[in-house]
């Protein structure tokens, strides 16, 4: 059985990018305010580092984003830069030493069904 591996590798500014983009669609995402950093955490989550303005004072604070959520904005980022991402497959991400990274692994019918998709869009 055949298996496909791709691999899509964002900088640390497209990332940050992507999720300025993602907070823009998504208006409970995160809170208004200059993105500053952003890190791998625990159990496969992303430590975004903020900072925010209130009156005069400027305060940074943490949010946590799950797997989850790490994944549908490398996807919406793949979508929005017409980088092809197949519905079917096993989706991972990883965080580089400076960017991130999303694996799609395809393997068998989920394959064959990929290979099907792509060339109906050409």
């Amino acid at each position: 059985m055949a298996t496909e591996l791709r691999y899509i590798i964002l900088s640390d500014a497209e990332f940050t990018s992507s999720l300025q983009s993602f907070r823009r669609t998504h208006e409970d995402f995160l809170p208004n305010g200059e993105i500053v950093s952003w890190a791998a955490g625990e159990n496969e989550t992303i430590d975004i580092t903020i900072s925010i303005k209130g009156g005069s004072t400027v305060s940074q604070m943490v949010f946590t984003i799950e797997k989850q959520q790490v994944l549908d904005i490398l996807v919406r980022f793949c979508m929005e830069n017409n980088i092809p991402v197949p519905r079917a497959g096993f989706k991972k991400w990883s965080a580089r030493e400076s960017g991130i990274s999303l694996s799609i692994t395809l393997q068998g019918a989920e394959l064959e069904r990929a290979n099907i998709d792509m060339a109906a869009l050409a």
